[in-house]
């Protein structure tokens, strides 16, 4: 019996790998509506301002609660106190599914003040429709949209107190820090990925990689917008390092990235943050991206699947190009 040379073998290993990929292949359509998540954005603001312990924010975390909920969604929320103020996370996962690998967060408070407007109206809250309200539109619209195989893999958490940092003695990113918190070390070892959308509403979107977020991670979903056709959206080119609700997870050794407009808008922190600087666009491509990111997470081997065309493709011709070498070392063996 003739034996293959070592290239050969090693080729028909490449090879029954590549039949392994295609056969992984994922194909999902993305579901995401932005006119849906643009009506969440819209539904917060009809709130008013929404700072930290505000009747306000109560109201719109009612709101958000029942839209969960009514999407079957297990809620609940997780209340702690900071400054004297009540304040509360909401946390969404399916079915009572615990330890899910994927967590997606968004704050959902706003600024008590515009401090970077006009001196005049330094004292005045924000409306923070893209500041808290787009992000957590983004959430609430996966929370409808995801397929119901899929929503184990993912915990859906909305931070209370993230954006009062420096008013009167606040911090910032009080929320996340106490999420991060009462996590178990057990806990912190399942969560595999952290993905963080913040001021993503805006309608000339542009989201370069944020300083400090994972590197891995972030690269994966950065090609998932590329593949998508959205990488005049999801730039690739590095962006500022930014003190944002996925620290906390950093700290603690969680793969963590931050999917946020940086430079900030023009409108941030000013009374200005209305829902007209907003798109349903905007929110749809960073919807589909996360959407697709769910989907194709393989919870099993911690990884993610491919899921566009372009992965499929080029692994045919890999396919094809090793099949040809192979026949050429067998022919010259002959």
């Amino acid at each position: 019996m003739r034996t293959l040379r070592p290239i050969s073998a090693i080729l028909l290993i490449v090879l029954a790998f590549s039949i392994t990929q295609v056969n992984g292949q994922v194909s999902h359509t993305p579901l995401f509506d932005g006119a849906s998540a643009f009506s969440f954005l819209t539904g917060q603001c009809d709130f008013g301002p929404r700072p930290p312990g505000s009747e306000n924010l109560t109201l719109c975390r009612q709101y958000i609660v029942e839209t969960l909920e009514s999407f079957n969604w297990t809620v609940s929320l997780q209340n702690f106190t900071y400054k004297e103020t009540e304040c509360a996370n909401i946390i969404a996962t399916w079915s009572g599914a615990v330890n899910s690998p994927i967590v997606l967060g968004a704050h959902y408070d706003t600024r008590p003040n515009a401090t970077s407007d006009h001196p005049s109206n330094q004292s005045i809250p924000i409306l923070g429709a893209n500041d808290g309200g787009s992000g957590t539109a983004v959430l609430m619209e996966l929370a409808r949209i995801l397929p119901t195989t899929d929503r184990s893999k993912v915990e859906l958490v909305f931070f209370d107190a993230e954006d009062s940092g420096q008013i009167d003695g606040w911090e910032w990113i009080r929320g996340s820090v106490h999420y991060v918190s009462e996590l178990t070390s057990q806990r912190i070892t399942t969560i595999e990925a952290m993905v963080l959308v913040d001021i993503v509403g805006d309608a000339d979107l542009y989201l370069p990689k944020e300083g400090s977020s994972t590197d891995s991670l972030q690269n994966v979903i950065w090609s998932i917008a590329a593949n998508l056709g959205y990488s005049s959206t999801f730039v690739d080119s590095p962006g500022g390092s930014v003190y944002d609700d996925h620290k906390p997870f950093l700290d603690v050794g969680i793969p963590a990235v931050d999917i946020i407009q940086v430079p900030f808008p023009s409108y941030w922190h000013t009374l200005e943050d209305t829902p007209d600087k907003c798109s349903a666009e905007s929110l749809e491509i960073v919807g589909e991206v996360l959407e697709v990111f769910v989907v194709g997470y393989d919870t099993e081997n911690g990884t993610f699947l491919p899921d566009t065309p372009y992965v499929l493709y080029g692994t045919l011709v890999v396919i094809v190009l090793v099949i040809i070498i192979v026949l050429y070392q067998l022919k010259k063996k002959r």
